[in-house]
């Protein structure tokens, strides 16, 4: 049996397209294994509380983090962060002929009210700075997203790195922020523990904590928790009073305060009498 030209062409054109397809399949193979390996796996993470209240007294409160880690010899790091950013207004301060005095005026966007990190060993060993950044881990990456504009004065070179040096030393004394490097310890080989403390200037809102799993400098894993910060009793009282009747939460602050300035006149007045 023959086949003519036709068929001929025909034949050796489906051979042709057949090759090239196993061709593009194993080659499609080779891409897909190494992005499988690399795909990063979600993580078992839990909380000792999912909610905290805040009541006229709160003076902060911890929460543990705990999770399992999905292989051995693995570091891993934790961020808490606040869902909402916290504005702030900056002064600097600058010479004037023999006196210094504020001479500039910002208001600053861009900034989370904590910013907490808990890691197994320095960031710097763990990861390189360009995955740092894509995560939003460190202190650089967060002056990155600030944003200053001028007040009062002009913006110029060494202003927006001389703000963020300023915000950051503030909230790192009030336990805002903090960058501990050695907090996170993995336990039994797979197992870690930890715990994070929100201070008493933690407010009402929604907290991220999420756990990043790293291996040989690769993003392997992760795990995210929330915490809820909710105002409770008195304080939430107050609270709803301020932002729905706000002329009858004037008149009451200012009654309050009269009321707590004669109580105290009276008590010195009192202890003077004796």
């Amino acid at each position: 049996m023959t086949l003519s030209l036709r068929h001929q062409t025909s034949f050796r054109l489906a051979v042709v397209e057949g090759t090239r397809m196993r061709g593009f399949f194993v080659v499609f193979l080779c891409m897909l294994v190494p992005a499988l390996a690399l795909a990063v796996q979600e993580v078992a993470t839990d909380t000792s509380a999912s909610e905290i209240d805040i009541g006229l007294m709160f003076a902060g409160d911890h929460v543990y983090f705990f999770g399992t880690v999905p292989e051995d010899g693995v570091d891993v790091v934790v961020l808490l962060e606040s869902t909402e950013d916290e504005p702030a207004v900056v002064n600097v301060k600058g010479q004037v002929g023999p006196v210094w005095m504020n001479t500039k005026q910002f208001s600053v966007s861009g900034l989370p009210l904590i910013y907490k990190i808990h890691a197994t060993r320095p960031l710097n060993e763990i990861m390189d700075k360009a995955l740092a950044r894509e995560l939003g881990l460190g202190y650089d990456v967060l002056k990155e997203r600030m944003s200053i504009k001028p007040i009062r004065g002009e913006v110029e070179e060494g202003d927006k790195d001389l703000v963020f040096e300023g915000i950051l030393k503030i909230r790192q004394d009030e336990n805002l922020y903090n960058i501990d490097e050695k907090r996170v310890e993995v336990k039994k080989g797979r197992l870690f523990k930890h715990y994070f403390r929100f201070p008493s200037k933690a407010k009402e809102g929604k907290y991220v904590a999420t756990s990043f799993i790293f291996k040989d400098g690769k993003l392997i894993g992760k795990g995210v928790d929330e915490i809820v910060i909710k105002k409770t009793g008195l304080e939430a009282m107050i609270a709803t009073l301020a932002h729905s009747h706000p002329a009858l939460y004037g008149v009451l602050a200012v009654f309050l305060a009269v009321c707590a300035g004669l109580f105290v006149g009276f008590i010195f007045k009192t202890r003077g009498g004796h």
